[in-house]
């Protein structure tokens, strides 16, 4: 089991260190969708990253596929409309 534990710590160094390499992507989205006025909730984009992950990952782990990138989409957008927020206030 410590071969197991070993794996995992260093899987959630990788999925961290990738969480925050796609919270930086999600900082320079925002910028973007400021200039352009545009929203931040896009449901389509949305369904559309979780219909290419699910389509390259099968079925297994669709569930748990699901509640995570619903969490992931829930701070992404959460961050976005933060730093838009703070965006405004510079104007």
């Amino acid at each position: 089991m410590e071969a197991e534990r070993k794996m995992l710590d260093s899987l959630d160094d990788q999925i961290a260190q990738l969480f925050c390499q796609r919270m930086e992507v999600i900082d320079r989205i925002a910028r973007i969708k400021f200039e352009q006025r545009s929203s931040v909730y896009r449901p389509e984009r949305e369904k559309q990253v979780t219909d290419r992950l699910l389509l390259q990952n099968g079925d297994k782990y669709e569930k748990e596929l699901r509640a995570l990138y619903g969490v992931i989409f829930e701070q992404s957008r959460d961050r976005q409309e933060k730093l838009m927020k703070a965006l405004e206030g510079k104007i």
